[in-house]
């Protein structure tokens, strides 16, 4: 690879073992992928270091102790548990405290917003043309498509790139990899963030790792519809941009998405394609369920504002375990506005830093023997996200429902599975 004088010096130790260890990595990642030169960054979304693995922990630890820092303004993905509330997740206290180390050791690296999978949504905003490392593949793909700022989908490479502030010009960093291949045109009415869900989940099984381009919308997508839309693109299918043209950043035209280009396919995606999505998480209505689930992605602050006034007046049922998850940024302003008074006093939790995906996943896995672990508390889950209830039913395998917010208010309220209204009622499978 082509080094700059300042990148040389970083390779050859001249600003500490730190940044040589990152710099090394990213030469050699820049390597493996044919990049010639590098890009300066100007923010990083970087790996939280899974709390669970201690080894994580002790290596962002080892990290801070040979003087790593972030030189840009960087975050921190979500993990396993909620640091201040981790007794409302049923963490044992011993995984609280590894992971308050964890939180600490990214804290003194200079990460700021941990620990969120929309850290946008808590101040972190890179503008057009930003190049970026991601470690969560949510944020790679809005911070792509919606922001028009440019990112591949990292690994810990992300906390290397945030180190240096330089990463490896490859793939999505390219002008060549910016550009549509298949066309997508919207022929039902999306109603709800539930339905761009819907839409993100059928195209993203079709168009696989390419780039679609979306026409058609009867109005015009709010950010938490393309927010939705983007993160089950990228679960069901390994897409990290999607373009809507004179929506998106720079792209005025279908023509321009295209760069002149015809696309490779052309999709028509109508009103039965959006209803498979939810028929293939149905449920028979009126069944018994024991979690509900609002916030995934982390839930926006305008989805907050939703939650609490579809929860004003209400009482969650005794049999049921109520989740809403966001960032912390987003709960502290959640808090000043009276929502979280409104949504904790219906009888639901607001956690932060997680999700019951993450919280599983640290049950089910974690190498530390002498850690405890208590079996997951849910049977059966109900979600208003699409990329949520592919990872549940995947990974959980409890019996996962998928509904619009609203109805998946008022499963939590009753109890009892509520459809959308329109899904059929259809037995659900784990």
């Amino acid at each position: 690879m082509k080094l700059t004088r300042a990148e040389q010096e970083m390779l050859d130790g001249t600003h500490g073992e730190a940044q040589r260890r990152a710099m090394e990595g990213l030469v050699q990642l820049g390597d493996a992928y044919g990049a010639e030169d590098m890009v300066e960054i100007g923010y990083a979304h970087v790996h939280p270091g899974m709390a669970l693995y201690a080894q994580d922990v002790e290596l962002m630890e080892e990290l801070v102790e040979i003087g790593a820092k972030m030189v840009v303004p960087a975050s921190a993905n979500v993990t396993n548990v909620d640091t201040d509330n981790w007794r409302l997740t049923g963490a044992p206290e011993k995984l609280a405290r590894l992971h308050q180390r964890g939180v600490e050791a990214h804290t003194k690296l200079g990460c700021a917003s941990a620990m969120t999978c929309t850290p946008y949504w808590a101040g972190h905003w890179p503008t057009w043309n930003t190049h970026m490392t991601s470690i969560e593949s949510g944020v790679t793909i809005f911070c792509n498509s919606v922001l028009g700022a440019r990112s591949n989908r990292d690994g810990f490479f992300s906390v290397y790139a945030g180190m240096t502030g330089r990463y490896p010009r490859f793939g999505y960093h390219l002008d060549s990899m910016r550009v549509g291949t298949h066309l997508v045109h919207i022929e039902a009415p999306l109603e709800t963030t539930a339905d761009f869900s819907c839409l993100g989940f059928h195209v993203g099984k079709t168009v696989g790792t390419e780039v679609p381009v979306f026409t058609g919308f009867e109005r015009r997508p709010s950010l938490d519809d393309l927010d939705s839309m983007g993160v089950t693109l990228a679960v069901s299918g390994g897409v990290s941009m999607f373009i809507v043209p004179g929506i998106t950043p720079p792209f005025d035209s279908v023509e321009a998405a295209f760069a002149g280009a015809k696309p490779v396919e052309e999709i028509s995606v109508g009103q039965s394609d959006i209803e498979a999505v939810y028929d293939l998480f149905a449920g028979d209505a009126g069944s018994a369920v024991d979690f509900v689930h609002l916030g995934c992605p982390h839930a926006s602050f305008e989805e907050m504002k939703d939650y609490a006034g579809l929860l004003a007046g209400k009482k969650v049922h005794d049999g049921v375990e109520m989740w809403v998850t966001t960032s912390r940024g987003v709960r502290s302003m959640a808090a000043e506005a009276g929502l979280l008074k409104t949504i904790e006093g219906a009888g639901a939790k607001v956690i932060t830093d997680t999700c019951p995906m993450s919280c599983h996943f640290a049950r089910t896995t974690s190498p530390d023997a002498d850690i405890e672990l208590p079996e997951p508390p849910m049977r059966t889950m109900v979600l208003d996200s699409a990329k949520q209830a592919k990872y549940v039913r995947d990974m959980v395998r409890c019996e996962t429902l998928f509904t619009s917010t609203e109805a998946a208010v008022e499963t939590a309220v009753t109890g009892r599975f509520v459809p959308r209204f329109g899904q059929s009622g259809g037995g659900g499978r784990p």
